[in-house]
C-alpha cells in the first residue's frame, strides 16, 4: 500500500484504479460533513456537483455518496464527467470543530492512502485531496490546506451562493485558492528544494512588474538536442534552465508542474518536471543528440496536448534553441494557425558561433495573425544572464498577448 505525502501528484493510473473509482474517507470526528464539489476551473459553476448528506449525487450520476459515517465512500466515474468539470475536491468540514480534533483523518484511492491528520492545525474547513485533468489523463493532488469555517464558508470558497439566515454572521475571510495553492508549493520548496526558493521570489518580482502576479498558466519547456547543443547540456545550463521554468510554474501552473518536450529532427515527450523530481532532471533524461533542427513537429505536440487538455488554462511555451529551423515555411503556418489558440511561444535563442536567428527575429514580428502570439530573445553562450534578467526576458509580451488574446476572445480565464 503506497502511502502519499502533502504536496504530491501523482497519474491516478499509478493508483491501481481505472475511470471508475472510489475514495474513502476515514473520519472519527462526530459531526464533520464530508462533500465533493466538482469544479469548473476552481469555481463551483454548477451546484448540483456539490454531492454530500443532502445532495448525495451529481446529475449523471458520476459522483456519488454510497456511505457515510466514519467511514464514508464517494463514487467517481470519470468518463461520465461533462469537460466542464476540471477538477474534483473532497472535502472535511465541521461547524464548531476543528477537523484535526477527530482521532483520525485519512483518505484511500486505490492502492494509495494519504494521513490527513498530521498536517491539520485549527482548520474547520479541509481540503483534503483533488483530483484534477491532464494531459496524460487525471492526477491526484494530496492538499491537507484550510481555513476556519464551516461547510458555508468552503461553499463561498468555491465560488457558490449559500442562502443567508437573519442576522447571520460575517462570512469567513474568502482564500484564493491560487494563492493558497502558490503557498503550498512556497513551503514545498523550502522544506524539499531550498536551492529553488530564491528563484521562485525572483519569478515572482517579474511577474508583479508586469501585472501578472495573479495569471495562471500551463508552463510548457521546450529544449533542442541538436548537436550543437552538447556543451549546453555537459555544463549544466540546460538543467538551470529547467529549474528557472519550474521556478515560473511554481508561481504561474496550479500544479507547479512543467511539461518537457525534446525536439531535433524528431518531436519527444519527456515527462513532468516537479518539485519532487528538480534534481538531476535533465541527467536523468539521457539525452541523444540529434543531427538537425525542425521546429514543427514538436510546435504540433505541444499544440495537440494543449488541445487535449482543453485550454481551460492558457500555455506559456519556453522553447529554447541554438538554431534556426530547417522547415521555416511549416514553421510560419503553424504559428499563423496556432495565433487562434490560448498559447504564447517564448523563443530563447542561446548564440554561440556563426548562429543565425533570421528566422526567429522574423517569426517575432510575423504578419497575417489575429494576435502577436510569439516573442523572440538572444544570450550569449555560455549562459550567464542573470535570473531577474532572464526572468524579465521570459516574461517579456506576455502581458501584452494576454490583453489582446482576452480582447480576441480566445483566452477563457
Amino acid at each position: 500500500m503506497a502511502v502519499l505525502q502533502a504536496g504530491q501528484r501523482v497519474p491516478l493510473s499509478t493508483l491501481g484504479v481505472g475511470q471508475r473509482l472510489s475514495v474513502d474517507i476515514h473520519c472519527t470526528l462526530d459531526g464533520a460533513d464530508l462533500t465533493a464539489f466538482g469544479l469548473q476551473d476552481g469555481k463551483l459553476a454548477d451546484d448540483r456537483y456539490m454531492v454530500f448528506f443532502n445532495q448525495p449525487r451529481s446529475p449523471e450520476g458520476a459522483l456519488e455518496l454510497v456511505k457515510q459515517g466514519v467511514d464514508t465512500s464517494f463514487n467517481v466515474d470519470l468518463a461520465a464527467l461533462p469537460t466542464c468539470i476540471t477538477e474534483i475536491y473532497f472535502t472535511a468540514t465541521h461547524d464548531t470543530q476543528p477537523i484535526g480534533g477527530a482521532g483520525a483523518l485519512s483518505v484511500k484511492v486505490g492502492d494509495a492512502t494519504f494521513d490527513v491528520k498530521p498536517h491539520l492545525k485549527a482548520e474547520k474547513a479541509v481540503m483534503l485531496i483533488r483530483l484534477y485533468r491532464h494531459a496524460d489523463g487525471w492526477r491526484l493532488a494530496t492538499v491537507a490546506q484550510g481555513f476556519n469555517g464551516g461547510l458555508d464558508a468552503l461553499v463561498r470558497h468555491f465560488g457558490g451562493e449559500v442562502a443567508e439566515a437573519e442576522a447571520a454572521p460575517a462570512p469567513a475571510p474568502t482564500v484564493n485558492l491560487h494563492k493558497e495553492r502558490q503557498r503550498v508549493l512556497l513551503e514545498k520548496a523550502e522544506r524539499e528544494q531550498p536551492q529553488l526558493v530564491s528563484l521562485i521570489k525572483t519569478a515572482s518580482v517579474s511577474l508583479e512588474k508586469r501585472g501578472l502576479a495573479d495569471a495562471r498558466y500551463r508552463v510548457k519547456l521546450v529544449l533542442d538536442i541538436s548537436g550543437s547543443m552538447q556543451n549546453e547540456y555537459r555544463s549544466g545550463a540546460v538543467q538551470a534552465l529547467a529549474e528557472r521554468a519550474l521556478a515560473l510554474a511554481a508561481r504561474l501552473d496550479d500544479d507547479g508542474e512543467v511539461e518537457v518536450y525534446l525536439f531535433g529532427i524528431q518531436a519527444h515527450r519527456s515527462g513532468t518536471l516537479s518539485l519532487d523530481n528538480v534534481a538531476g532532471f535533465v541527467d536523468r533524461l539521457k539525452v541523444k543528440l540529434e543531427g538537425g533542427t525542425h521546429y514543427s513537429p514538436v510546435m504540433k505536440m505541444v499544440r495537440e496536448d494543449a488541445e487535449k487538455e482543453g485550454h481551460e488554462l492558457p500555455c506559456l511555451v519556453l522553447f529554447i534553441t541554438d538554431g534556426g529551423t530547417s522547415n521555416p515555411a511549416i514553421v510560419v503556418r503553424q504559428m499563423t494557425a496556432a495565433a487562434a489558440e490560448p498559447i504564447f511561444w517564448k523563443f530563447m535563442g542561446i548564440e554561440g558561433g556563426r548562429v543565425n536567428f533570421d528566422f526567429l527575429e522574423k517569426l517575432d514580428d510575423l504578419p497575417g495573425r489575429v494576435v502577436d502570439n510569439a516573442d523572440f530573445f538572444r544570450v550569449p553562450a555560455p549562459i550567464k544572464i542573470g535570473d531577474a534578467e532572464l526572468f524579465d526576458l521570459l516574461l517579456n509580451e506576455l502581458d501584452g498577448w494576454q490583453r489582446d488574446a482576452k480582447a480576441a476572445g480566445i483566452l477563457r480565464v
